[in-house]
């Protein structure tokens, strides 16, 4: 392998369009990302866009204008040993490929659009979910993970004459975080007037789903890996994430990587780790192409920072869990769009 070999990248969220860039940026002449949408999305914006429609504008950008290599629009059905397969019949051959696909929720598409493949798409999506929510008078959240907290957040912030619930099957909010995000999670909630549920598992015949009048799964977030059922399924976990090594390499094979939300990475399926396993694999990808030793991968702790509404949130450092105003508004300013195009180089 070399800088003229032929590079596919599947997939244009964060961990895809960096990985993508850097390579390109490094000098490889024939690297190409493939995404099913025209489009890159601040997936960090997302959930206040559905309050602020006005929001996408900037946090959405056509590929066509920042990607350095060459971009395909279509979407992947197969992946075999030296070629993918498109959705069109049509066949991308490759010397090397990277599986950034990331994740879906089939009971929440607002959050990762599936089927808005157009910006213009994308717009008309949002703007008829704002309406929806706008004519809502009661709205009940279930899922009290990180996008369910968020969500309720952000809704009760923007209109606060609704009636929003959250409704948790768990026994604190915000589980893959500690107890104090938890505490901290449900305290800012309550202060905006979100009633929250804990240790309920709501069934469309449940009260609480019967009095409310828009409804918005949560939960159920699944890794994009169809692709790789026909050939490579020896290759996924029991939750079907793909199986990698600490240099993202897909096991039992030679050229093929994988990262972010789809792989098994032991680290939080969060956007800013995306981005820096990104630039890691990017890196390991120009030593072997250099003929140098890769280097594995080191998980991070898990941190976030969660907006709560536009005046409030939380921090998780690994030492400690802060509502400080001096970090909170480093998300909250401008949530980390222009940190994002940034990375991408594509501000």
């Amino acid at each position: 392998m070399n800088k003229n070999s032929k590079l596919v990248i599947i997939g244009g969220g964060f961990a895809g369009a960096r990985v993508a860039q850097d390579l390109a940026n490094a000098g490889f002449t024939n690297v190409t990302l493939i995404d099913k949408k025209d489009y890159f999305e601040v997936t960090y914006a997302t959930l206040r866009t559905l309050a602020e429609p006005e929001l996408g504008q900037r946090s959405r950008m056509p590929y066509s204008q920042f990607i350095k290599g060459t971009f395909l629009q279509g979407s992947v059905v197969a992946l075999k040993e030296n070629h993918a397969v498109l959705d069109d019949g049509s066949l991308f051959e490759f010397d090397l490929a990277v599986i950034a696909s990331g994740s879906s929720y089939p009971s929440f598409p607002i959050a990762k659009s599936q089927q808005a493949l157009s910006i213009a798409g994308r717009e008309e999506e949002i703007s008829e979910a704002n309406q929806t929510l706008k004519v809502a008078k009661n709205v009940l959240i279930v899922g009290g993970g990180i996008v369910g907290v968020e969500l309720a957040g952000e809704i009760a912030d923007h209109f606060p004459e609704k009636t929003v619930s959250l409704a948790h099957n768990g026994n604190r909010l915000v589980p893959e975080l500690k107890a104090k995000a938890s505490q901290t999670a449900e305290k800012q909630l309550k202060k905006l007037g979100v009633t929250v549920h804990n240790n309920k598992r709501v069934t469309e015949s449940d009260s609480l789903y019967q009095q409310a009048d828009l409804v918005y799964q949560c939960v159920g977030a699944l890794p994009n890996t169809k692709m790789l059922e026909s050939h490579y399924s020896q290759t996924l976990d029991s939750k079907g994430r793909i199986k990698v090594n600490t240099q993202f390499r897909v096991e039992g094979t030679e050229h093929l990587f994988a990262l972010g939300d789809c792989a098994n990475v032991p680290e939080g399926k969060l956007g800013y780790l995306a981005d820096q396993q990104a630039s890691a694999l990017a890196k390991n990808i120009i030593a072997l192409a250099a003929n140098k030793s890769m280097k594995p991968y080191k998980a991070n702790p898990m941190m976030s920072l969660v907006p709560v509404g536009r005046q409030q949130g939380f921090v998780q450092l690994p030492f400690m869990v802060t509502t400080l105003n001096l970090m909170v508004n480093m998300k909250q300013n401008d949530l980390f769009i222009l940190k994002s195009y940034k990375n991408l180089s594509a501000s």
